[in-house]
């Protein structure tokens, strides 16, 4: 798997993140989920492995830097400086400090149709990362696919990093699921992911993706 990486990624969240920790935490990540068994990606859905991904990487990500994955389920953002060890419960849903991160596998055509290894870059119509509430302004976000390295199956793989700190409130959009028992959520919009796209980390260097990265997110390569 060959990465572009932008070399002068350098970002301080109350904690170091440089762009050799950014390379390595998708090499570990990319290295574990391909030892998974493949029964276990297609017993799942695509929410709970983009899940699975992003936790796998938070974890790699404070492995190689300072940071600790916060230690609550709820807690906000998803890897916080080492001072967040000694904060309660209710300071850590929502530490003033750190790195939240988000994974999404995309959108694509209706009515493709496929299935759990699967590459999906053919068919992507769509990127977006979603939120619970729009006073998301820093993020990390992740994107992922079923990626034919070879084997049998497919196994799903990071193909692209993003981040941006200079998201509002108008980078995000109505939020859904405000009745009943479904879950709030808003979609980045349009301003958001061009301001991810300019924000981009790592590109996996294959021109398909290259393609929609610059088509959906606009990045300047």
């Amino acid at each position: 798997m060959s990465y572009k990486i932008n070399e002068e990624f350098m970002i301080c969240v109350g904690f170091k993140v440089r762009s050799e920790n950014i390379r390595g935490a998708i090499s570990q990540t990319n290295a574990i989920l391909g030892d998974l068994p493949s029964t276990l990606f297609r017993s799942i859905d695509y929410k709970t492995t983009s899940a699975m991904i992003g936790a796998i990487f938070c974890d790699n990500v404070a492995s190689l830097t300072d940071g600790i994955v916060n230690p609550i389920e709820k807690g906000h953002p998803d890897i916080v400086p080492p001072s967040a060890a000694s904060a309660t419960e209710e300071q850590l849903r929502k530490y003033p400090e750190g790195l939240e991160i988000k994974c999404t596998v995309g959108n694509i055509q209706t009515g493709a149709n496929l299935r759990a290894g699967s590459s999906r870059i053919e068919q992507l119509t769509g990127i977006t990362w979603q939120a619970h509430h729009r006073e998301v302004e820093e993020l990390m976000g992740l994107i992922w696919d079923f990626i034919d390295d070879g084997r049998s199956f497919n196994y799903p793989m990071i193909t692209g990093i993003f981040y941006s700190d200079l998201l509002n409130e108008d980078d995000w959009g109505k939020i859904s699921g405000t009745t009943g028992r479904n879950t709030k959520v808003t979609g980045m919009s349009a301003s958001g992911k061009q301001k991810m796209g300019n924000g981009w980390v790592a590109l996996l260097d294959d021109p398909r993706y290259l393609d929609k990265f610059k088509r959906y997110l606009k990045v300047p390569i």
